[in-house]
């Protein structure tokens, strides 16, 4: 009976762990239909962002990401390898976009898209799902 309990308490104990354990998103999307916006990884360590300004303009830029599983969370950076181009910033637990800028005393970021906005979902076409939501 005690091993039973044993079992039944680290699952519990360990699901939440186990949730977002690998480091390679490939073919996953990030949806934040709210605000026109999304990321798709396409590779490894690529992804696409695609932003839609105020104008309803929709622009894709492609960045680099690494996951970083000890802090949850995923950096997407301007160029790879390079910690000081890290452009955005996903929260992993509660998918919080945050954009990294320079201010007068260094880097800091500002969140982009609150919890809640965002959600992984499976698109066929990705960019034309954004643009169908103009």
């Amino acid at each position: 009976m005690k091993k039973l309990f044993i079992l039944v308490f680290l699952f519990f104990c360990l699901l939440p762990s186990i949730a977002f354990t690998k480091k390679d998103f490939s073919n996953n999307q990030l949806l934040c239909p709210a605000l026109l916006s999304g990321f798709e990884f396409i590779s490894s360590n690529k992804v696409k962002v695609i932003n839609t300004d105020l104008n309803k303009i929709t622009s894709i830029n492609e960045y680099y990401y690494d996951v970083d599983l000890e802090l949850s969370y995923i950096n997407i950076f301007s160029s790879e390898n390079n910690i000081r181009d890290r452009v955005y910033s996903i929260e992993l637990n509660s998918l919080r976009v945050d954009v990294w800028t320079m201010t007068g005393g260094g880097f800091t970021t500002r969140e982009m898209f609150p919890i809640g906005n965002c959600e992984f979902v499976k698109i066929n076409n990705f960019l034309s799902y954004i643009d169908s939501l103009k």
